[in-house]
């Protein structure tokens, strides 16, 4: 049976039998040409095998069938990183924290980019083998005899962690600034912080970019990512060079997803709309009402009438979509804490002039939700 190969090469991968889980996978290849288990099997044995040219065969077959899976794209990262394509490799691993921000294989691998490592760093990563320290991590398995005897020593530490914990005199609490922030620097070599790109929607000196660079660092380190995100997307959307957009990247990766008590600096509705991309994930605090609510299994989608709560002011309409379930019904007035998408779905802007006369103007803003509360009718 099919099933029972793939878990039969399953076993043999986690014992880290990876030729006779190869050599089992690859006698079937015609029989699974579109199983996306399969391929990632058989790209993952490969990778920890050494035989880089399948794995990257197999791993891409793999991502075609599925886009999103955190261990392709971690495998896929590490052959980047092997072929000194660093770039490629924080792209996957961005994504990855996107998709899992407690990655750790993921945040290892942008904490060695942050180091900017040259040439030599990589390929000694590579001859010493610790490369592996960047693949997909193997999934762990006990007997079915050790598990308890595993629950008994953890329950045991926890324990006595506790009795020390508790035993300490108390500290007064102190925030940590943010370790690694400052160490990602511009380098002070002759490097073109600026290049030729026809068309950018910021044309910015080399003062300009290093002084951006700097202010991006500084908001991090108070704790104001949302002007950091800002700043970050003038840096990507400007003439700086890939080099100074690697390290920009490089910076997201420390921004925090607020809730309603954390939230800095959130943006106005038309502050955005005037610049969609130059708020491209950045978090924004809207109050107005719901409208044509559309509630399935798997999300909400309405749109925001932004400025609407109280029936007295209608700036525009936004979509808003919800991964989570929460009581809604058109009508309802609400503020959204969401993070603006500048693409794929327009929102609908509303100005009038002097005269009273309403137009409509198409702007590419969305709304991914975060966190939603019902306001009280005045």
């Amino acid at each position: 049976m099919p099933k029972n190969v793939i878990q039969r090469s399953f076993r043999l991968y986690r014992r880290k039998k990876y030729t006779e889980a190869i050599q089992l996978l690859e006698s079937q290849i015609f029989r699974f040409r579109d199983r996306f288990e399969f391929y990632s099997l058989l790209g993952l044995a490969c990778l920890y095998s050494g035989d880089f040219g399948g794995a990257e065969s197999y791993l891409k077959r793999a991502s075609q069938l599925k886009s999103d899976d955190t261990p392709i794209l971690l495998g896929l990262a590490a052959l980047d990183l092997k072929r000194f394509e660093t770039e490629g490799a924080l792209k996957k691993w961005l994504k990855v924290i996107n998709l899992d921000p407690r990655n750790r294989t993921a945040g290892r691998g942008l904490n060695f980019l942050r180091r900017d490592p040259a040439s030599a760093d990589i390929q000694e990563l590579i001859e010493s083998g610790r490369i592996k320290s960047f693949f997909p991590p193997i999934p762990f398995s006990v007997s079915r005899f050790a598990a308890p005897a595993l629950a008994v020593f953890l329950t045991a530490l926890i324990i006595l962690g506790l009795v020390y914990f508790f035993s300490l005199s108390p500290l007064p609490f102190r925030r940590d600034v943010r370790p690694g922030i400052r160490e990602i620097e511009l380098s002070t070599l002759r490097l073109a912080l600026t290049e030729d790109t026809g068309s950018s929607g910021f044309m910015l000196s080399e003062e300009e970019i290093r002084k951006t660079f700097s202010g991006v660092k500084t908001y991090l380190m108070k704790y104001r990512d949302n002007l950091a995100l800002r700043e970050i997307n003038k840096i990507l959307l400007s003439n700086a060079s890939a080099y100074v957009k690697e390290k920009s990247r490089l910076l997201k990766t420390f921004v925090q997803v607020p809730d309603f008590t954390t939230i800095k600096d959130s943006f106005s509705f038309l502050e955005v709309q005037e610049n969609p991309l130059l708020y491209e994930g950045c978090f924004v605090v809207w109050a107005g009402k719901a409208a044509n609510v559309n509630i399935t299994e798997e999300k909400i989608t309405f749109d925001l009438l932004v400025g609407y709560q109280y029936e007295k002011e209608l700036q525009g309409f936004v979509p808003v979509t919800l991964d989570f379930a929460v009581n809604l019904e058109s009508g309802f007035a609400v503020e959204i804490l969401g993070q603006v998408v500048s693409s794929d779905t327009l929102g609908r802007v509303v100005s009038s002039d002097p005269k009273g006369r309403v137009s409509v103007e198409e702007k590419a803003i969305s709304l991914i939700g975060i966190s939603i509360h019902r306001l009280l009718e005045k």
